[in-house]
């Protein structure tokens, strides 16, 4: 037992090192190394890393042109209790995550979104996941602990196959709703029956703004603002069951806590134009969202590898006063084009944001304050193409193309002077993911 955990907290301190400086791909680890690692998942201790590196450029439209580079490391370990401590059916997940570098969306483009998915604004290590989950014979599955809602509850099968990230967590339910997202975990538990391809789910997740402010390691409620409560129901299958497999995901969710308006202050005052603190509202607010996709094309029937999927979703506050009234993703993810590149894939998204009046009226109000001209729309459209290389099994580069309509400026609003033009902006993420999920 000591040997186990003596080897998983060596590998937690490299992890340190290496995510705090990681600017090139780290070195192939030694064979030896390799045996170590799959003892301890013989033993019950899955060890698991992925770093990514996101450079970007703004090469026209947004606030200016410019070029940045950010990325992160997520690590960690899955224990098995069945293995280790004999009780069966329940598994231990704890998750470090450390990131570094600047956003190209904040610096140059202004767009609240986030274009380099492994930015986070916050450069320091964060506990990122520590949870129990326990599954029973009789189908039903409990997780609790330091965890996100965001992996739990309208979460898309695709939309972390991208390197932008509208869709990895859902912005709006991210934003909106409350949703705890990775790597700022709060206190959190969810229970899921799933007798079959069906499913039904109910959480609970503490809501805390603090969290984002500091390692994670600070558990006391009294900076709590209020409670999320997501139900879903669901229907999903794997190739294990279903040739084609599928996924139709139905859920809402309850915010308890309160909120601030998007534009007035407390006098019910344009708050751009003269400052003071937003007004606040008393909690209350609900949401409603679906997410499908499915497997649409194999070009052999017989293997799993290469196939074409298609998917979609659409969400939405039930209240007016808020930043986001309406998200809605579409696009397609196709795997081994090329019968001589199996694993290589090939990626297209476009994600629909429809901003509140009281969001654009911010944002033009801000326009009038700094001297600018023009005015915003309420609609934004981000677009993303890329395409996956498999170097190796573990190792890939993805370069892409994004392309922005009517993009924002609530990423950014100090001295702006002018309504952003459509932006282009390309890309490449360096990826090297060991046996961990493949999502910032």
């Amino acid at each position: 037992m000591s040997y186990r955990l003596v080897s998983v907290l060596a590998f937690l301190t490299l992890l340190g090192a290496s995510a705090a400086h990681a600017q090139t791909v780290p070195a192939t680890a030694p064979e030896s190394d390799d045996n170590v690692v799959e003892r301890l998942k013989d033993e019950g201790v899955k060890l698991r890393f992925v770093w990514a590196n996101d450079w970007a450029a703004s090469v026209r439209g947004g606030e200016r042109v410019g070029a940045t580079n950010g990325g992160g490391a997520v690590g960690g370990a899955d224990f098995d209790t069945g293995k280790l401590f004999g009780i069966k059916g329940g598994t231990i997940r704890l998750t470090f995550a450390r990131y570094y570098g600047h956003s190209v969306a904040a610096d140059d483009i202004g767009v609240i979104q986030k274009i380099q998915g492994y930015w986070y604004p916050k450069r320091q290590w964060q506990l990122a996941q520590l949870s129990w989950e326990q599954q029973w014979d009789n189908h039903v599955n409990l997780m609790a602990g330091r965890m996100n809602a965001t992996w739990q509850f309208a979460r898309s099968t695709y939309g972390c196959r991208f390197v932008s990230a509208p869709d990895c967590p859902y912005q709006l339910t991210n934003t909106t709703g409350g949703f705890s997202g990775f790597p700022y975990v709060n206190w959190g538990a969810r229970v899921k029956y799933e007798p079959d391809a069906r499913y039904v789910s109910i959480g609970a997740f503490e809501i805390n703004p603090e969290r984002r402010n500091n390692h994670g390691l600070v558990w006391g409620f009294h900076d709590s603002t209020g409670v999320m409560v997501p139900v879903e129901v669901g229907y999903e299958t794997s190739f294990k069951t279903d040739p084609y497999p599928r996924h139709l995901k139905i859920g809402g969710w309850y915010n308890s806590a309160d909120f601030t308006d998007p534009e007035l202050n407390a006098k019910g005052q344009h708050r751009a134009l003269l400052g003071g603190a937003a007004r606040n509202y008393a909690g209350g607010r609900y949401g409603l969202y679906v997410l499908g996709d499915q497997v649409v094309y194999k070009p052999d029937p017989n293997s799993d590898t290469r196939n074409l999927a298609v998917f979609g979703s659409l969400t939405g506050p039930l209240d007016n006063a808020e930043t986001y009234t309406l998200q809605s993703t579409a696009g397609f993810l196709w795997t081994g084009l090329s019968a001589t590149r199996p694993t290589d894939s090939l990626g297209f998204q476009a994600t629909w944001f429809r901003f509140s009046r009281k969001a654009v009226g911010f944002e033009n109000d801000t326009i009038v304050k700094n001297h600018g001209t023009g005015t915003f729309k309420r609609d934004e459209l981000m677009t993303e193409l890329n395409y996956s290389y498999k170097l190796t099994p573990a190792l890939s580069l993805v370069p892409n193309l994004q392309y922005i309509v009517h993009p924002d400026i609530l990423g950014n609003t100090v001295g702006v002077k002018k309504v952003s033009s459509n932006d282009i902006v390309v890309g490449l993420r360096v990826m090297l993911n060991l046996g961990g999920p493949g999502s910032p």
